[in-house]
């Protein structure tokens, strides 16, 4: 009996075949301790490990190359579409540097929001679905407040009618945060902040009115919108037709196409 169960193997080993062979050879096997030339097994017979490596390198190179190429792209189309460019920008702080002077708010390009030639205004968006555009948004409202200034904040999250009327300004489908001074067009996050960096930000916002309060709005709490009285944020009403008695809903001709009103406090 014992001769018997000698012959039999104590434990099954998995033999592993050509495919798994293919996928996971060469992160079990130890470089070490096989030939050079037969670390990688697939179907077509033997391949060089070195080989393998070219390959991978060849494709993280175009993969890099093709991405870089769809950034430049990407950035000139968006420097075409918004006034104020890239370019104008460089030239704009080279030319003070130089002059060793600070830009007046006419060297900015002369592009007034409605309600914006004697007032500051700010396109934000709350929306936290891209992490980098609400940081820019939360930055600029933070150096805006540093220096106790009232300006107007308008969200184009909140209402469709400020998106449409910042892409219409610009010439182009921008994204927040974008500032607007006494109708000039200063700059994204990247241009403000920059400009506070040199000290010229405090000089643009000369004159403007200071803002004294130390709490938020007590109607919307600084969110500029309030739910719609008239339909409770549905966006639609329950009415009698006249002529016909039919019962029917229509949509709420008093908010926007969030179910909210601008706030008769803080606008």
């Amino acid at each position: 009996m014992k001769g018997k169960i000698g012959m039999y193997p104590r434990k099954l080993k998995l033999i592993s075949t050509i495919r798994n062979l293919n996928q996971g050879l060469v992160l079990q096997l130890n470089p070490s301790d096989v030939f050079f030339n037969s670390i990688y097994v697939d179907h077509k017979g033997i391949n060089n490990m070195a080989e393998l490596e070219d390959d991978d390198d060849d494709d993280d190179d175009k993969e890099e190359m093709d991405l870089e190429e769809k950034m430049m792209i990407n950035k000139d189309k968006v420097a075409l579409t918004i006034g104020f460019k890239e370019t104008d920008f460089e030239e704009l702080l080279e030319t003070n540097m130089e002059l060793n002077r600070v830009p007046s708010i006419e060297d900015f390009e002369e592009l007034c929001p409605p309600g914006g030639s004697n007032s500051i205004i700010l396109y934000t968006t709350s929306l936290t679905g891209i992490r980098k555009t609400f940081q820019d948004c939360n930055t600029i409202h933070f150096l805006l407040r540093s220096f106790k200034i009232l300006y107007q904040e308008r969200d184009v999250s909140l209402h469709l009618e400020y998106r449409e009327e910042l892409w219409k300004i610009l010439g182009g489908k921008v994204i927040p945060p974008k500032l607007f001074i006494k109708g000039r067009y200063i700059g994204g996050a990247d241009e403000v902040v920059k400009f506070h960096e040199m000290g010229w930000l405090e000089k643009l916002l000369e004159g403007a009115p200071i803002d004294n309060s130390d709490c938020p709005c007590i109607g919307c709490s600084n969110m500029r919108f309030i739910i719609c009285s008239n339909c409770c944020g549905r966006c639609k009403v329950f009415t009698t037709n006249e002529d016909t008695n039919d019962e029917c809903f229509i949509k709420c001709s008093e908010c926007n196409e969030n179910g909210l009103v601008k706030c008769p406090i803080c606008n």
